[in-house]
């Protein structure tokens, strides 16, 4: 055999090592490129809570093949510690252009309970004022406006052209229907804070209000001041003035209230705003109302007293059993809208 011959074989047997080295490597790559990822959960998938306990994830681990990936999972969660219902936390990922998704799920079910924190919450009971100005500027109200955030209560939107309308009705002597009708005529939603009486008499003008796209709010079953019943000893009256509206607003429309509360009389506490906070809610007040409530007023001097009273953000408390509130109301919208202001609803907040 020539050296010739020998070289050609030397590099053939190189070749062929190293076409084993760089197939085998090929392999590895392919077979890690293959692996498929996967969530394992932690302790349970089904995890029942009861109403006002916090929920603790007990975690996971991701891999794909003995790569650890759980770093690139994302976790996405409805969960309301504060509403009972069944919910879901997801736990999803992407590798190697393969997904993975495992869920748990979360039951909570019961009352909301008087939590010991609640002692250490004042619940000096307050009444409300508007404070509002006659020159069209924003106003003062009866509290800090970024305190009452901290419990998801306010009394003013946004500073922008943007009014609120709100009514606080109670009892039957009402002008809701016809209010109903000039805010459908204007293209113009408002939001009904009502108590337990007018919705049982009332059914068929409750369908309406929730399929004309208005708000029905919370404005509890008996006009109780609340602040009283905020206290361990009658928490379950409390719960009751409030899961009586939740209730009948559900057997009449087949859906959900709208978690939007206002005090009735105007009676607070930071206690009281805390707890409706923890039952899912919002608390309103108002920035723009007058003297409405006691006997009837003409149209004019009505629409006199809402034109003093607008501003960037106001929500308007008005009376529906004030005649003068449903004859004003008309001219009224339709003068905002000149003025460039546009109506929502207090629950967008």
């Amino acid at each position: 055999m020539n050296r010739k011959m020998i070289y050609v074989l030397i590099v053939a047997v190189l070749l062929f090592v190293l076409g084993i080295v760089l197939f085998g490597c090929n392999k590895k790559e392919v077979k890690e490129n293959k692996c498929t990822p996967k969530i394992v959960l932690n302790g349970k998938e089904i995890v029942n809570l009861s109403l006002g306990s916090k929920y603790k994830d007990d975690g996971f681990k991701a891999s794909c093949g003995k790569k650890d990936i759980s770093k690139k999972v994302k976790i996405s969660s409805n969960v309301n510690e504060n509403e009972a219902g069944n919910y879901e936390v997801v736990y999803s990922t992407s590798y190697n252009g393969m997904k993975a998704i495992s869920k748990r799920y979360i039951k909570i079910t019961g009352k909301p309970i008087y939590k010991d924190c609640y002692d250490n919450i004042d619940n000096t009971m307050h009444g409300w004022w508007s404070g509002n100005k006659k020159d069209h500027t924003r106003p003062a109200g009866g509290a800090d406006i970024n305190e009452l955030k901290k419990y998801n209560a306010y009394f003013m939107g946004p500073n922008e052209k943007v009014l609120y309308l709100t009514f606080d009705e109670g009892g039957n002597d009402t002008y809701v229907k016809e209010i109903v009708d000039v805010l459908n005529a204007n293209g113009v939603k408002g939001t009904f804070f009502l108590c337990g009486q007018y919705i049982l008499d009332n059914k068929n003008l409750i369908k309406k209000i929730a399929d004309d796209g208005h708000s029905v709010g919370n404005h509890t079953d008996n006009h109780y001041s609340m602040p009283t019943l905020a206290t361990r000893e009658k928490f379950s009256e409390y719960l009751a003035e409030i899961q009586m509206i939740e209730d009948s607003y559900r057997d009449i429309t087949g859906k959900e209230l709208d978690k939007v509360y206002r005090d009735p009389r105007g009676e607070w506490s930071y206690r009281d705003l805390q707890i409706m906070k923890d039952m899912g809610y919002k608390s309103f007040f108002y920035s723009a109302d007058y003297m409405d409530f006691g006997g009837d007023v003409s149209k004019e001097y009505a629409l006199n007293e809402l034109m003093k009273r607008y501003h960037n953000g106001a929500i308007y408390l008005m009376h529906p059993k004030n005649k003068g509130n449903y004859e004003a109301l008309d001219t009224f919208i339709k003068e905002m809208k000149k003025l460039g202001y546009r109506f929502d609803l207090v629950k967008n907040i």
